[in-house]
């Protein structure tokens, strides 16, 4: 990925990349897998970059060629963004942690500044360097009592606010918003820390730059990409 490819993420387009479970929920409490999140950054690349490093075949011993996930997995294997076990596995229906997340983000950023966070926690972590480049450009927060908890599972919710900082989409109210967008039934709640964060990342929409503002303001509704 050239260095002045913007991550070889797509942060110009907004399209969806999280999608529901067609009972009208998204649950963005629960954890996530690692197919997932391949998935989400495999939707996410630019598409030249997709098309030069696109495949469908890779080296683990369980991921079947004809698993949904297999052309996202083979795909940012290939790139070296993604990695699996020394038993050469990928493990694509566990959980994936506040650590592999961070460490997949990073990846992006070869280039990212590696000054230690100061998370009380990370010191003798294997991805202490990936955590401090993603807090570094502010993908990532720590909690209130210093940590950052690197093993504990990352939610949908938590995954979504991170890609969205990432791609610095980001609407600041709920006017900002559209009313005939995708809502669903567990994301409801307005003041939710993660309303925004949510449906940021499950409506494909234009935007424009709020004025003398980080932030957003969606302009229509367009469609999802396949």
């Amino acid at each position: 990925i050239p260095d002045d490819d913007a991550l070889g993420l797509n942060n110009t387009d907004h399209f969806a990349y999280i999608v529901g479970y067609g009972n009208g929920e998204v649950q963005p409490q629960n954890s996530i897998t690692r197919a997932e999140v391949a998935a989400i950054f495999f939707r996410l690349l630019e598409d030249s970059i997709r098309n030069e490093n696109f495949t469908h075949q890779n080296d683990f011993s369980d991921v079947a060629a004809d698993a949904w996930y297999c052309s996202s997995v083979s795909t940012l294997s290939r790139m070296g963004i993604i990695a699996g076990y020394p038993d050469g596995t990928f493990r694509p229906n566990a959980p994936i942690t506040r650590a592999e997340f961070a460490a997949i983000a990073t990846r992006f950023d070869a280039d990212g500044d590696k000054t230690p966070a100061s998370f009380d926690d990370i010191a003798n972590h294997w991805a202490k360097d990936e955590i401090s480049v993603a807090a570094n450009n502010g993908w990532v927060n720590g909690y209130k009592d210093g940590s950052f908890r690197p093993q504990n599972n990352i939610t949908r919710a938590e995954t979504m606010s991170l890609v969205n900082r990432v791609l610095n989409r980001n609407p600041e109210t709920a006017e900002d918003l559209l009313s005939d967008m995708i809502t669903f039934t567990d994301n409801a709640d307005t003041n939710a820390w993660y309303y925004l964060v949510v449906q940021e990342a499950t409506n494909s929409h234009y935007n424009t730059s709020k004025e003398n503002s980080a932030y957003e303001k969606w302009t229509g509704l367009r469609k999802t990409l396949d």
